[in-house]
Parts: structure tokens; sequence; C-alpha cells
């Protein structure tokens, strides 16, 4: 592809709105089956990145500088979804994302405790955002929001 079709097809997508999902590598099943269930729920409209995507082109290509994609797709996210499990809770990548989207990007992070216990992610830098269980309920009530953004300018 010619760099100027490049460019221009990067162009176009970024009116699609980017849900990052932030997690733990070893959590990769969840992250993809998350991806999946946004993809329904949107009808393929809502993007996502996901860095262990190891299938697609959500992640992190070979030869890739990762750290300058994995920024890239923060600045482009519309909202940044944490999975906090019990593997992730106090991962480092996890807060430096959060914190990257939230302090210098005002990106609205959502956090879903999934396995453990709510109360349990509503410490720390997380107290501050309304996070979500992983009941049937909260999960549709969040991807019916995040799935709305496609239709806001």
């Amino acid at each position: 592809m010619a760099k100027e079709e490049k460019h221009k097809s990067d162009q176009e997508s970024s009116d699609v709105p980017l849900v990052f999902i932030s997690h733990d590598n070893r959590d990769a099943e969840l992250a993809e089956a998350f991806s999946k269930l946004l993809k329904s729920v949107s009808a393929g409209m809502l993007k996502s990145f996901r860095s262990s995507d190891k299938k697609g082109t959500e992640g992190i290509q070979f030869g890739d500088d990762w750290y300058k994609r994995l920024m890239s797709q923060l600045d482009s996210a519309s909202d940044v979804v944490c999975l906090l499990t019990g593997r992730s809770m106090d991962r480092p990548w996890i807060l430096y994302e959060a914190g990257v989207a939230k302090g210098k990007l005002d990106t609205p992070v959502h956090g879903i405790a999934l396995g453990i216990p709510l109360g349990s992610v509503s410490t720390g830098p997380f107290y501050q955002f309304q996070n979500s269980d992983d009941s049937e309920e909260s999960l549709t009530k969040l991807v019916l929001q995040l799935s709305k953004r496609e239709f806001q300018p």
C-alpha cells in the first residue's frame, strides 16, 4: 500500500471509536473474549486494541516498536477498559496505561473486576472510577455504553 493510501486509511478509521483493552498477558483469552463481545454488540463498528493479540491485527505486529505502538493506540482510544483479575490487579503496566489514559489524555477509564470482588478494585488508583463487576447486567451496561460511542460526534 502506498504511503498516501495508508495515511488516508488511518484517517478514515480514526472516526471509529477505539477501545484499548488493558490486561495482563496471562489474561489474553479474557481480553480476546471481551474484544469479540464488543464487536458483536456493535455489529463490528467498534474497534479494539489488545497488546496480546497474536492472531489478528488488534495487537502489536512483529517488527513494530512496541512502546510507540502502545502509546499511539492509547492516544487514539476513545476509552480504556482495564481487565482486573487476581493476576493483574497490581501489575505495573495496567496501572501505567490507566494513568496515561486518565492523567495525560483525559480518556475515560473503566475497570472490570473479573473473578475478584468489586471492592478489591475500588482501592488504589481505581478508587476514582465507577468500576464494574463481572455480572451479566454490569457487563451489558458497560458494553452498550461503549458501543454508543460510535454514534456520538
